[in-house]
């Protein structure tokens, strides 16, 4: 492959990511402690439609809370289990999650967070 061609192809793939970023993306604001050190109130975090495929353990996604699907938290996903996950804080003492709730559906979940914003080096799966 010639210098010019694979410079072209480096260059499509790197605007299609992009594209993907700006594409049904959200940033969504941590208001509270519950997912300190690895998050912090005011951190901005970068997210996605939640799909199946992409709920695992260790993954920090955005849950409806179950006394009031209009409130959005963010919690990192503990355990999934037919049709059911159990979502934790990273800080249990300051942390209203599954503890309390008990598993949830996985429709719960709304959205995947794929980076801290706009840090885009930050991983925060474990």
């Amino acid at each position: 492959m010639g210098r010019r061609r694979w410079v072209a192809v480096v260059a499509a793939v790197g605007m299609a990511y992009l594209a993907t970023l700006t594409v049904n993306r959200s940033v969504v604001e941590v208001r509270g402690a519950s997912m300190e050190p690895t998050l912090w109130p005011g951190d901005r975090l970068l997210t996605v439609p939640a799909r199946r495929r992409w709920l695992r353990t260790g993954r920090v996604v955005v849950v409806a809370d179950p006394a009031d699907p209009t409130h959005l938290v963010v919690k990192r996903i503990a355990r999934t289990e037919r049709g059911l996950v159990e979502v934790l804080g990273d800080q249990p003492a300051a942390s209203t999650d599954s503890r309390h709730w008990g598993p949830l559906p996985v429709t719960a979940i709304r959205r995947v967070v794929i980076r801290r914003w706009p840090d885009l080096r930050t991983r925060l799966s474990r």
